[in-house]
Order: structure tokens, then C-alpha cells, then sequence
């Protein structure tokens, strides 16, 4: 919810607009729901309860599957039919590229200064750390794409993959 814990004002330390800031904020615990702060406080009672007053609580069915997740380790997955040992440049990482980032890293003016738009810059980008910091937003990097919540991980393994792999232009 803006306002609270999201990455401008993150209330009492707490950033919870990406899976990455959630599971860097100890409010879960994975495999546990018992023990994750989140559980706790979106069960509490008066002040306590998240979301807090005049906003709706979550229903016992929300809970119950937030409490799922947990419970089944938290990942960051989807269904969608990615496929982690598939990490071609041409046919899994370029599309990634060309839909996620391109639009604000090309043309005359990119943002950042960074370019992205042939395997020549996304390798340079990927060489020298950049490309991972930002998808996951370590090492003093912002997450990208911006004003999102991050592409899901089976996308982010098939790029470390592919970085991995030494970059090819395949």
C-alpha cells in the first residue's frame, strides 16, 4: 500500500513492494508462517492489525494463502512455463531485454546513460555486475525495471545463467 511499506516511506524499516525487499525484511520466515511477523500482524487485533485502520483487513482466505506460501518456502515462482535451463541469448534472454528494459535504455538519451539494445551492450552490462544488481536490486542498485516489482525469478536464473554461461551471442 503507498504510504506505508512501500520503497519511499517503508514504515518502521519495512519494504514490502518486491519479493526481493520482502524476504530481506525478516517479516518472513520461509517454510514457517508460525513464526513470520507478517502472519502475526495481519491476524492481530486493534492498532496492531495490517493493514491498519480505516483499510479492510485481509479476508481469512487471503491469510490462509499467504500462510500457504510460506509454509511451501516463500519462493518467488509463476506459472507461466518458464524453463531455467533455457537461456539462449536470441530466444529466452534478448525478448527479456527487449520487453523489460529496452524502452527506457535506447534511443539518443538512455537512461542512466545505459544502453540496451544488441548483445554488445546487455554483455557489458551483464559483465561488469550491473545487469544482476539492478534485477535484484543488491549491491547499491535499484530494482528494474523501475516502478515495478522485478521480474520473476525463473527470468532472473535464466539471465545468471546466461551470464554464467560467459555471455554468448547465441
Amino acid at each position: 500500500m503507498s504510504g506505508c511499506h512501500d520503497a519511499i516511506s517503508h514504515r518502521d524499516g519495512i519494504n514490502l513492494t518486491s519479493y526481493y525487499d520482502i524476504m530481506n525484511s525478516d517479516v518472513v520466515v520461509a517454510g514457517n508462517a508460525g513464526e513470520s511477523e507478517l502472519i502475526e500482524v495481519l491476524n492481530e487485533n486493534g492498532n496492531d492489525l495490517m493493514p491498519p485502520p480505516p483499510n479492510a483487513p485481509l479476508t481469512s482466505e487471503q491469510i490462509t494463502l499467504v500462510s500457504r506460501w510460506i509454509n511451501q518456502g516463500a519462493k518467488f515462482n509463476n506459472c507461466g512455463g518458464c524453463d531455467t535451463s533455457l537461456f539462449a541469448f536470441s530466444a529466452q534472454i534478448w525478448p527479456i531485454i527487449q520487453t523489460n528494459c529496452t524502452g527506457c535504455h535506447s534511443g539518443a538519451n538512455p537512461d542512466g546513460g545505459v544502453a540496451l539494445t544488441n548483445h554488445t551492450q546487455v554483455a557489458a552490462s551483464a559483465n561488469n555486475g550491473s545487469l544482476m544488481g539492478v534485477l535484484t536490486a543488491t549491491n547499491g542498485y535499484n530494482l528494474m525495471p523501475q516502478n515495478s516489482y522485478g521480474l520473476p525469478e525463473c527470468k532472473i536464473t535464466q539471465i545468471e545463467n546466461w551470464i554464467n554461461n560467459g555471455t554468448p551471442n547465441d
